[in-house]
């Protein structure tokens, strides 16, 4: 059996990758979420929100946001040397209305180790 290749900082693995992009094509409103800890991905986040006229009618149609690549590569580049923090993306009514990246900084040496 061949061994796990790791993850390489700032990388963004094809199945996480797929996760994301399934999102960005079935959720009308929400966030998607990307944790990097270490420079490396560690956890993704789906969130939709149902308000309004949606709570009552049932979804015929998907949402979507059509990914020319040029979203996957803004993700991309996003995530790149982001050694903590996050990258939120944000939809509303099919589409991406915002990318953000949010960096967190890690203190050691203080009164304690790390955060």
């Amino acid at each position: 059996m061949e061994p796990k290749r790791g993850l390489r900082p700032g990388e963004i693995p094809c199945g996480a990758m797929a996760f994301i992009a399934r999102g960005l094509s079935e959720i009308g409103s929400g966030r998607i979420v990307l944790t990097a800890q270490d420079s490396r991905l560690v956890q993704v986040e789906r969130e939709e929100r149902i308000g309004g006229e949606a709570l009552f009618t049932a979804r015929t149609e998907k949402p979507g946001t059509a990914d020319d690549g040029r979203l996957s590569e803004k993700i991309r580049q996003s995530f790149r040397d982001l050694p903590y923090g996050q990258i939120i993306i944000t939809l509303k009514d099919g589409a991406v209305r915002q990318v953000e990246r949010l960096t967190r900084s890690r203190f050691t040496g203080l009164d304690g180790e790390g955060i």
